[in-house]
Formats: structure tokens, sequence, C-alpha cells
């Protein structure tokens, strides 16, 4: 059995993905609620998904800070291999470029091209980014831990603090 489901993506078709852990796997339930494993890495972790352009998914690993590219059909590729341990969230922006949040030693938010071209776009005094999205205006807001803070990402990199908690984790 499976201990954890630590996240989840929906295709829009449908089809809605569910990484785990502890032993690194991704699970495919489709409309009608039936599952099958979709691919099996290597890692401990599946800790963050992301539909990738043109019907592939983008599966970030932890503890070894991983990111794959998964074909249709469930062939695995590696994309990107940050300096970071922990991949913790991903995200797909307009133009097709992947949002990589990554932790350990420090908080970083990479932006890598279709290409798989990587540039560090936000990096923090915190330790982890966990938690990524895109606002209404597909601005990128993050949430960090130790400390917890959210932040939104202007397309040069430049943080605003929209809010600085007094918790360890947002």
């Amino acid at each position: 059995a499976t201990p954890f489901v630590w996240t989840a993506v929906a295709d829009g078709a449908g089809v809605t993905y569910l990484g785990t852990g502890n032993d690194g796997k991704v699970f495919k339930v489709d409309a009608a609620g039936g599952g099958s494993l979709f691919l099996d890495t290597a890692e401990l972790e599946v800790h963050a998904l992301a539909i990738a352009p043109g019907g592939g998914l983008y599966v970030g690993t932890s503890p070894d800070g991983r990111v794959y590219k998964v074909d249709a059909a469930g062939a695995a590729t590696p994309y990107f291999d940050p300096e970071e341990k922990y991949i913790w969230a991903l995200a797909t922006g307009a133009a097709g470029e992947l949002y990589v949040a990554a932790g350990d030693p420090k908080g970083r938010v990479y932006q890598v091209t279709p290409a798989g071209t990587a540039t560090p776009l936000f990096t923090t005094a915190a330790t982890h980014v966990v938690a990524m999205t895109f606002d209404r205006e597909r601005r990128l807001i993050v949430g960090t831990e130790s400390p917890g803070r959210v932040f939104r990402i202007d397309g040069a990199g430049r943080p605003f603090l929209l809010l600085d908690t007094n918790l360890q984790e947002v």
C-alpha cells in the first residue's frame, strides 16, 4: 500500500494524477475513478506534479531534488536537476515554461524553458519554497518555510512581500 499522497493534478480532460511516497510512484485516475500505476520513479517521494504542454506531465521528486518530464505513455526522462534537495511545487507558465519551487539549502524558484534551460528566478533566505501558484493576472505567488511568508514574484524575479506570518510554513 502507498502510505502518502503528496500532490494531485488534473489534466482538464478527466484524468487526475497522484504523486505519492514513500516509494515515489505516480498513479493515474480516470474520470470513472479507475486507478493505475502511471510511473514508478527511483526516488522516495513525489511532492510535485504539473501538466506539461502537449499532454505530458512534470514530476518533481525528493529528497534528491529532480524533475522528470513524462510523456503521455508514462516514459520519463530527466528534465532538471538543481542543487536543492527538495522539489516542493511545480507550475506551468502560459508560454510553456516550468516554474520549480525548491528547498534545502536555500529556498529557490527556477524558471525552466521548454528546451530545458534553467535560470534561478527567485532566491529567498527561507529554507524552502513550499507552495506556488499563479494569481488572476498570471503573476507567480510563492509560500515559504522557515519563515512562513507569501511573496508575489514579477517577471523579472523581483519579490513583493504579501504576507509575513508568525507561522513556520505557508
